[in-house]
């Protein structure tokens, strides 16, 4: 039988255990990496995503505002074919002051009366200006008429009127404008007289 005792075995396997490693054989410390290069990275990274974002965002508020011009507009071409029927109904109710049964007239004006007032509920205005100073945006000199009593420029009658949809002049007014009085800034004629009734030399 060996010599050896059953004791020894453990004894030498744990031999070293406890002793600390040699701080000859470590490495260098390894450097800890300065973050300002990650943050930078990071904070252009987020830059790029915001002026992305608020790209997208633009370009969905033009399409939107694009889609609801569009909408709004829609109904332009259909205001503008009823328009003839507005100028229909005005002459006939016209023409039938004082020679057509009141009642039928008074029918007539309820018709085009409610029908004026669903397509200025839709965005459509008249435009009369009788009175007002000529607008070429927004009116059409028939003629000139002189020695109205206004003064040069007003208009004096509306021929036919126009209308606007929306922000949109769809027919400009037809209208006839006051001019200069006949022999206005003109010199007197020989032999007419003069204010004190003495006829000029």
């Amino acid at each position: 039988m060996s010599g050896k005792k059953h004791g020894d075995a453990p004894e030498r396997k744990n031999e070293g255990r406890d002793t600390p490693p040699s701080a000859e054989g470590a490495g260098p410390p390894s450097e800890v990496p300065d973050p300002s290069g990650e943050i930078a990275r990071l904070l252009a990274r987020e830059d790029e995503l915001l002026r992305a974002l608020a790209e997208q965002q633009n370009v969905v508020r033009r399409r939107r505002q694009e889609m609801d011009a569009a909408m709004v507009y829609a109904q332009e071409d259909l205001v503008r074919d009823l328009l003839p029927v507005l100028d229909d109904f005005e002459r006939a109710l016209k023409a039938m002051e004082g020679a057509a049964d009141p009642s039928i007239r008074l029918g007539i004006a309820m018709i085009h009366d409610r029908l004026l007032r669903v397509l200025e509920k839709n965005g459509l205005a008249a435009i009369r200006p009788a009175g007002e100073r000529f607008d070429p945006a927004l009116h059409d000199a028939l003629a000139e008429q002189s020695d109205t009593g206004a003064a040069p420029g007003t208009i004096v009658e509306v021929v036919q009127p126009g209308y606007r949809f929306r922000d949109r002049v769809l027919r400009h007014a037809k209208v006839v404008v006051a001019g200069p009085s006949e022999g206005a800034g003109s010199p007197p004629a020989a032999g007419a007289p003069s204010a004190s009734g003495a006829p000029r030399s």
